[in-house]
C-alpha cells in the first residue's frame, strides 16, 4: 500500500502532507448517510447483498481507518474485525474463530489450500497469503502491525505443518513490519525478497518504523527484518507446488514481485491489482508502466483466481477495474494543475468506491513530486 502514513514519512523519495490525512476526518464527519459494506459468507469468495450502515457505526469505522493516518494513537487492542467487503473471485470457506480481530478465508485447489488473513482497518485490510502444500507452508507478507503477525503465526501452526520460507513482496512497511514476529515464531524459516528489496529496507526500513512509533507505540516492530534470501526469477517447485515467479518495476510500488501457481491457476498480484470496490493507489506518476505491466498480466490464459496486497481475492475481470481506474488517473492527472482538483476529479470520476479519503492522500503525494 503505502509507507508515508505517519505524520512525516518519506515514500518514493517524497514527503507526506500531513495535512492532507488531517482534512480526511472532516470529509468523513460531513457525511449525511453511512457508507455500504460487503457481509461475507461462510460460502467462500461471494459478492452478497449490501446493508447500509448507520451513520454512527460508519464514522466509527471512518475513524478507525483514519486514525493511523492523522498520527493519533490507537489502542493497545483492536475491535475484533467487522466483516470486510469481498469480492468474485476462488471458492472457498471462512475460518471463524472467537476472539481473532482478522479475518481467514481459505480456499482448496486439489491438495493446496491457500488461507488468506486480512487484517482489520488499523492494519490497512493488508492480505498475507498462506500456501498449504503437502508437508508445509509459505507465507506471503508479514503484516504492518505485530499482533496481526501474531495471529497469523497462531494460526499457521493450527495447520501442523513446517513453514518452509516466509515470501517479502514488495519493501512497502505495511508489508514487512510484522516478519519481526514471523520469524520469532518460525526461526528455521528463510526469509526471501527480490534482489533489490533488502537494500531498501536497508536504507529506509528503521526510519520508516521510526516514523510510525508514535502512532502505533509498541504494536510496529522494533526492528528491520532483512530478507536473507533472494528469490530467483521464473519456475520453481517448493513442496511439490510450482510458482512463477515475476519481477515487475514502476506500478504501484518501484519493485513488486507476482507469482504465479499454474498448476491452480492462481495469480498472486499483490499491490498491482486493487479490489473493483476500492479506489487504488496513485502516489507517484507510473500510469503507463502501471498499464502496460497489467495489459501484461490480462493475456495470462485461465488464472481466474488473483490473490491482491488489500482485500480478499477477485477474479481476472479486476484487472481491466484497474487498467480502467489506471487510465482515468492519468487523464486527471494530466489536466488537473494541483492536488485538489485531481482529488476531486478521480473521487467524482468513481463516486461508488470505497475508501475516497485514500484519493486525498494519494493526490498530495502525487504533487509532491516536481511536475
Amino acid at each position: 500500500m503505502l509507507d508515508a502514513l505517519a505524520t512525516v514519512t518519506v515514500f518514493s523519495d517524497h514527503l507526506a502532507d500531513s495535512n492532507a490525512v488531517v482534512a480526511l476526518i472532516h470529509i468523513f464527519y460531513k457525511a449525511k448517510q453511512g457508507r455500504k459494506e460487503m457481509l461475507s459468507s461462510t460460502s467462500g469468495f461471494q459478492r452478497l447483498s449490501q446493508a447500509a450502515l448507520s451513520r454512527s457505526r460508519f464514522l466509527q469505522l471512518a475513524a478507525g481507518a483514519l486514525l493511523p493516518l492523522v498520527g493519533l494513537r490507537l489502542s493497545a487492542t483492536a475491535a475484533p474485525n467487522p466483516e470486510l467487503a469481498q469480492t468474485s473471485g476462488a471458492p472457498g470457506i471462512k475460518d471463524a474463530a472467537p476472539g481473532r480481530m482478522g479475518a481467514i478465508l481459505v480456499s482448496r485447489f486439489g491438495p493446496v489450500k491457500i488461507h488468506s488473513y486480512l487484517s482489520p482497518a488499523d492494519g490497512f485490510h493488508v492480505n498475507t497469503q498462506m500456501i498449504e502444500g503437502p508437508t508445509a507452508v509459505v507465507i506471503f507478507d508479514g503484516q504492518l502491525l505485530l499482533p496481526y503477525a501474531d495471529e497469523v503465526a497462531s494460526y499457521v501452526q493450527t495447520l501442523g505443518k513446517p513453514v518452509d520460507r516466509i515470501i517479502l513482496s514488495h519493501a512497502h512497511t505495511d508489508h514487512w513490519s510484522g516478519l519481526q514476529v514471523l520469524t520469532e515464531r518460525f526461526p528455521d524459516a528463510r526469509v526471501f525478497a527480490l534482489d533489490g528489496v533488502a537494500g531498501q529496507l536497508r536504507a529506509r526500513g528503521q526510519a520508516r518504523l521510526d516514523s510510525f512509533r508514535p502512532i502505533y507505540g509498541d504494536r510496529i516492530a522494533t526492528k528491520v527484518t532483512i530478507p536473507t534470501e533472494t528469490i530467483a526469477e521464473g519456475l520453481q517447485r517448493i513442496d511439490g507446488i510450482t510458482y512463477d515467479f515475476r519481477r515487475f518495476v514502476d506500478a504501484e510500488s518501484d519493485l513488486q514481485l507476482a507469482a504465479l501457481l499454474p498448476e491452480q491457476k492462481v495469480l498472486m498480484a499483490f499491490d498491482l491489482v486493487f479490489s473493483p470496490n476500492e479506489h487504488a493507489f496513485t502516489l507517484v506518476d507510473h500510469f503507463d508502466h502501471w498499464m502496460t505491466i497489467l495489459e501484461q498480466l490480462k493475456v495470462l490464459q485461465g488464472y481466474d483466481t488473483i490473490t491482491i496486497g488489500h482485500d480478499t481475492p477477485v477474479h481476472r475481470s479486476s484487472i481491466d477495474s484497474t487498467i480502467s481506474y489506471v487510465k482515468r488517473a492519468k487523464e486527471i492527472h494530466a489536466a488537473s494543475a494541483d492536488a485538489k482538483t485531481y482529488s476531486e476529479s478521480l473521487k467524482a470520476a468513481f463516486p461508488d468506491l470505497q475508501h475516497a479519503e485514500w484519493v486525498d492522500l494519494s493526490a498530495r503525494l502525487l504533487y509532491a513530486a516536481p511536475r
